[in-house]
């Protein structure tokens, strides 16, 4: 059947993150609404963040469908802006559009708030009616049964890693987290025929990421759906290796860390957040409370796991010798590898709510990324938290501590050896990247200020 309309899947942002990063994967969000398109749709995909750039002036296209980070709103609203005018509709999803959809409204048809296939499907069927809504509603609870697998087709190629799903939803609700922007959300299982379905497509991958908030899930019952699916796994061996982000308490079943190494597993994500308890209660992540990190590090790895430790800068109850103390901790710890964000304030998250209260918010959505201060800081300047931060990953991207690292796993699991050199090389890159930008960007946002200031200040002085 030949194509009755023509639909651009597109990833707007402001800048490029092949080498801004050293662990860059796929978002798939754009892959599922793909998959739940008729096939009398004819598609299209531009992803900005790794890719090549939209052209709106020329583009052709009956919809164009955005998914843009916080980082990439005002790109999407620049594009959009010009598509309309050319009668293109353009619908937009994704966490911030779901947190200010009266702001993404002066900019789009239509707005996605929550979970996106579904109301997808309706926005298609409105579209075709010539009788689209404003904003489409997607429930966070809804089972998982009909999701299907991605459209890979409309995933870049120029990513480090290709990603995959196996669950959604997070019950948990730290006060900096942007999932904490969606309601009546739950924790679901993809069905484990689906997850071996998209697992079959990546045969012969490297390396794969799962993006799950939580790999092992939050109760007992989870664990062993965890189990059955790694079994499954094992069985298929599709011959990754893959990493996921999971919770402390995977320290706690040695029958599910060692089914994660059998299937492939090499490596999981943890967000340690601080080692200072105080944090912890400031960040609402209480259940990372009491817990001995060193001794979870220890346990994990006595199941050839390595730890990949993340760890936020900027907290209030953190002084502005606290990433000396971070250095030290983790060293002690032992973690194989360490991310370390900026305290950073989404909107529609009770963080953002209550910093706006205090005065203490910078709503400049281009800044609003974990590597670039998007708040003012109780104990340290922005240029302060920046050479704090390169302070705590320069210590750990050494050729010594490189070393230490490789030493600690060339007798128990050489398979990771290649991944932490290929890492710390791409690190050695990004870093450099990573930090010129943010300090350009702040210098360049304080000299546009004055600037702006003092020609205010010119326009209200008296006449001579």
């Amino acid at each position: 059947m030949d194509p009755l309309y023509k639909i651009i899947f597109y990833y707007p942002a402001l800048e490029k993150e092949n080498k801004g990063t050293e662990f860059l994967y796929s978002p798939l969000s754009l892959a599922y609404l793909s998959a739940h398109t008729p096939d009398y749709y004819r598609k299209e995909m531009y992803d900005e963040y790794v890719g090549e750039d939209i052209a709106p002036h020329s583009l052709n296209a009956d919809i164009v469908a955005m998914s843009p980070l916080t980082s990439g709103i005002n790109r999407a609203y620049q594009v959009a802006d010009i598509l309309r005018k050319r009668s293109i509709v353009c619908v937009v999803g994704g966490a911030h559009a779901s947190a200010m959809p009266e702001e993404a409204l002066e900019h789009f048809d239509a707005v996605i708030i929550g979970e996106g296939e579904q109301p997808w499907k309706n926005f298609l069927n409105d579209f075709e009616n010539k009788r689209i809504s404003k904003t489409y509603f997607g429930r966070m609870d809804v089972n998982l049964d009909k999701l299907g697998v991605p459209d890979r087709k409309m995933v870049h190629p120029n990513y480090h890693y290709p990603s995959i799903n196996t669950s959604r939803g997070c019950p948990y609700s730290c006060s900096f987290c942007y999932l904490t922007v969606y309601k009546n959300r739950r924790y679901r299982t993809i069905p484990h025929e689906t997850v071996l379905q998209d697992m079959e497509d990546l045969r012969g991958e490297q390396l794969v990421v799962v993006t799950d908030e939580n790999f092992i899930g939050y109760s007992h019952q989870d664990h062993k759906d965890r189990k059955d699916l790694l079994k499954k796994m094992i069985k298929k061996d599709f011959g990754f290796y893959w990493g996921c982000q999971t919770s402390l308490n995977l320290a706690e079943d040695p029958e599910l860390m060692d089914l994660m190494y059998e299937s492939g597993c090499r490596a999981v994500f943890i967000g340690f957040e601080s080692t200072n308890p105080g944090d912890l209660q400031e960040i609402r992540k209480n259940h990372n409370a009491n817990i001995d990190y060193k001794q979870i590090v220890e346990e994990i790895h006595s199941h050839k796991l390595a730890v990949i430790a993340s760890c936020i800068l900027g907290l209030d109850n953190q002084d502005k010798n606290y990433h000396k103390q971070l250095i030290r901790d983790l060293k002690s710890m032992k973690v194989d590898f360490v991310r370390v964000f900026l305290m950073t304030s989404w909107p529609g998250t009770p963080l953002n709510n209550r910093l706006k209260k205090e005065g203490r918010l910078i709503e400049d959505w281009d800044r609003t990324r974990k590597d670039i201060p998007n708040i003012r800081y109780k104990n340290y300047t922005h240029e302060e938290i920046l050479q704090a931060r390169k302070e705590v990953m320069d210590s750990f991207f050494t050729f010594f501590n490189t070393l230490k690292t490789i030493l600690r796993w060339i007798f128990t699991e050489r398979s990771l050896i290649k991944l932490f050199i290929k890492m710390s090389f791409r690190n050695r890159i990004s870093e450099p990247i990573r930090n010129k930008r943010a300090l350009q960007f702040i210098l360049q946002k304080a000299y546009t200020t004055k600037t702006t200031v003092n020609k205010e200040a010119e326009v209200m002085a008296p006449s001579p």
